[in-house]
Formats: C-alpha cells, structure tokens, sequence
C-alpha cells in the first residue's frame, strides 16, 4: 500500500505537468496555422523532455519540481519557438 506522502507527491508532481500542457507562447504569428501548431507541438514535447530530465538530476531538483518545473517548462518552450524563428511579443501579460 502506497504511503500518503508518496501519493500527494505523485500528485502534486502531475498536477504541476498538466499545468503547462496547454500552454501557447506570446509569439508573434499566425497561432491557428498548421505550421505554427506543429512546431508548438515539437517544442512542447522536447521541452517537457529536457525540463523532466533535469528536474529528475537531484532529489533536491525533483522534491521542487512542482514549483519550478512550469515556468522551467515555459521558459523552455518560448526558447525553442524563438529558435524556430518567431518571435516573441513584447506585452507579455
């Protein structure tokens, strides 16, 4: 049987994941093109990879990954659109 502290930490892990799947970039562009929502796509899935992988370095980085794994993730994701050639809108709001 699975400790409560193991559960809430599974959960609140997923919970902090799920929080950033849906998210869309402030870049300048057509964001209903197919173009724009393939490369969203590839730079959402190769960020949450990286971003997973350093989280899991240290038991220290994974006990705070909930807290600093969306806007690692984030972060990470506007980088790759930028290097993908859009570009970033100035009112980030």
């Amino acid at each position: 049987m699975r400790s409560r502290a193991s559960c809430l930490s599974g959960f609140v892990l997923l919970l902090g994941i799920a929080g950033c799947s849906a998210y869309d970039p402030p870049v300048q562009g057509d964001h209903a093109s197919e173009q724009y929502k393939t490369n969203l796509e590839a730079c959402r899935t190769s960020s949450r990879e990286a971003v997973r992988l350093k989280n899991a370095d240290t038991p220290s980085t994974w006990l705070l990954s909930p807290f600093t794994g969306p806007p690692a993730l984030r972060a990470a994701i506007r980088d790759c659109m930028t290097k993908k050639g859009y570009v970033v809108a100035k009112d980030l709001r």
